[in-house]
């Protein structure tokens, strides 16, 4: 066997053409760059959720509170997430609403069943010997206190 020459040039291939750059991307249409969309404020989103869930719980009263910062905050920053915030206030005040209303109903559900547990312990119910009574309004009369 032979030795190869060191001195030898290695053999020339032809050289093909470059590889021409890919195609340059569309642009946007009538020239207006695209625009990221803006980051939403944290406070609108935990506004949104407070002011849901406070729609029958007492947490409302946190959904108004984030969502005035959140406005606060999106005005200032011109981040997004402004109807979020908004839908967290009117929610949190519809769920305040309901609960002062829940309130009020078992303060007087509470009122009235006190002034019928007093009544009975008073003897002011009427006694067995007026019963059955051909009254009709017995069962509407009012408590003294109305």
């Amino acid at each position: 066997m032979s030795t190869p020459d060191p001195n030898a040039q290695p053999p020339q291939y032809p050289q093909q053409p470059p590889v021409p750059p890919p195609y340059a991307p569309y642009p946007p249409p009538y020239g207006y760059p695209y625009q990221p969309p803006r980051p939403t404020n944290g406070m609108a989103i935990a506004a949104m959720v407070c002011g849901i869930v406070g729609v029958c719980s007492p947490l409302g009263i946190l959904g108004v509170i984030f969502g005035t910062i959140a406005k606060r905050q999106i005005k200032e920053t011109g981040e997004g997430g402004d109807g979020m915030a908004t839908a967290g206030v009117v929610c949190g005040w519809i769920g305040i609403a309901a609960t002062i209303v829940w309130i009020v109903y078992y303060i007087a559900m509470f009122a009235l069943l006190g002034s019928a547990v007093n009544e009975l312990e008073n003897g002011d119910w009427p006694t067995s010997d007026s019963w059955p009574t051909d009254d009709p309004t017995w069962m509407f009369r009012l408590p003294a206190w109305f």
